[in-house]
């Protein structure tokens, strides 16, 4: 008899049209993981003195001086900006670069372009953490973070976590306000950039929906589970030829009728293909 893993191998191979939802737990084996001690203390000791020892400490927390706040927000970018080829996602793309496939993902980490997933084949709803924007926002405008960034990291105070050049603190350039990354962590969020990616995923779904359809969710848990987990679910219900596999090792249980596999990413795509 098969094990859950290799019938959800057998039910990707089968299958014409993939849709991808990833969460967090896709981007933790690439080194992006906040609630790891170690390497929060390794790439961040400065931050230890003030309490903090994992980066999820760190979601939206109301800094008190700018200068910490930019010497921590540019230092995260930087190494986020850094993680490259992984795979964990090569992989993936193996198992579905010949199909009809599309990546919808929570994560603003850019891992899905950078590891080579077709660019029009991406919807980010939750922004892309390289973007800057307004917090007003007084346009709907957003600009490349990375000059900014580099520029910021290049004067970090390493006993403090400090920017030592105030001048370098980030303002928008058409208000002079403060700005952030263009992430959904607000009412400020601009969302226009990725418009034209939910259209395309919408019009893709019209054309492949009624193919042998596979719902394929990882590491998507509960921080926000309406932008993936509660939607996946919903269509799959609509479409009953369709399957669903979910891989969580926290939540994996599954609508009727779908595959729910209590395990990583890395330990999923190390099953071999029959």
């Amino acid at each position: 008899m098969k094990t859950d893993i290799e019938r959800a191998m057998q039910i990707l191979e089968d299958a014409d049209a993939v849709l991808i939802g990833a969460g967090a737990g896709m981007s933790v084996p690439a080194g992006i993981d906040l609630m790891d001690t170690k390497s929060f203390a390794k790439a961040y000791p400065a931050m230890l003195q003030y309490g903090f020892t994992f980066g999820y400490q760190l979601m939206g927390y109301p800094y008190h001086d700018d200068r910490l706040r930019w010497g921590y927000l540019s230092a995260s970018l930087k190494n986020m900006f850094s993680l490259g080829i992984d795979p964990s996602y090569q992989k993936l793309l193996n198992l579905v670069k010949d199909k009809e496939y599309f990546v919808m993902t929570t994560n603003v980490d850019r891992l899905f372009h950078k590891n080579n997933f077709d660019l029009n084949k991406i919807y980010t709803p939750q922004g892309d953490s390289s973007k800057f924007q307004c917090k007003l926002p007084c346009t709907n405008e957003v600009w490349d973070a990375l000059p900014l960034v580099d520029k910021m990291v290049e004067n970090i105070d390493p006993e403090t976590q400090f920017l030592t050049d105030e001048s370098l603190i980030p303002k928008c350039p058409n208000c002079g306000g403060e700005i952030y990354m263009n992430v959904r962590s607000g009412a400020f969020y601009i969302d226009d950039p990725y418009e034209q990616e939910k259209e395309r995923l919408n019009k893709w779904l019209q054309v492949n929906a009624s193919k042998k359809f596979v719902f394929l969710e990882i590491g998507v848990g509960y921080n926000t589970p309406g932008v993936i987990r509660y939607p996946f679910e919903q269509m799959y219900k609509q479409l009953p030829h369709s399957n669903f596999i979910r891989i969580n090792s926290e939540h994996p249980q599954v609508p009727e009728g779908g595959i729910g596999l209590k395990t990583g990413i890395v330990e999923f795509l190390n099953e071999p293909l029959n």
